[in-house]
């Protein structure tokens, strides 16, 4: 799983690794953050009940683009979006990795770059290689 060292706030030298133990699966509503529980893998003498700990990742993490739902389409079984070539002003299709649908939204753990347009309504009528308005104002 995904490892994240611990340390003591008073004491950053007082530190041990944890792992995901578990997330929770609904996001809190106001915040849209999830409760994540880990599980230290020794307890440090410096550990006591209620020390103050500050938590960071050890590892790298992929990172994940959430699209709106809209902008999803199955083909043939697999997923896929419209990515937009903002040069030459054509849409093509590519196939991306679904994590989580939610609702009015999906998060994608591959398929599209940061910084990447997508076509977000209208996906069913598209073809690769079909010529596009470009907004060039940015995305909406």
């Amino acid at each position: 799983g995904v490892e994240f060292t611990v340390m003591a706030q008073l004491d950053n030298s007082i530190r041990t690794r944890a792992v995901v133990r578990e997330v929770e699966p609904q996001a809190d509503a106001s915040t849209r953050t999830r409760r994540a529980r880990l599980t230290l893998q020794e307890t440090p003498d410096g550990f006591r009940l209620g020390t103050s700990i500050s938590v960071t990742l050890s590892t790298s993490v992929s990172p994940h683009s959430e699209i709106p739902a809209s902008a999803l389409q199955e083909v043939d079984g697999k997923s896929q979006v419209w990515i937009v070539d903002t040069r030459q002003k054509v849409v093509n299709p590519r196939e991306v990795q679904v994590l989580e649908r939610g609702q009015g939204s999906v998060l994608l753990g591959s398929g599209v770059q940061p910084g990447e347009r997508i076509v977000t309504a209208g996906v069913n009528s598209l073809k690769p290689g079909q010529k596009v308005m470009v907004d060039e104002e940015g995305t909406r």
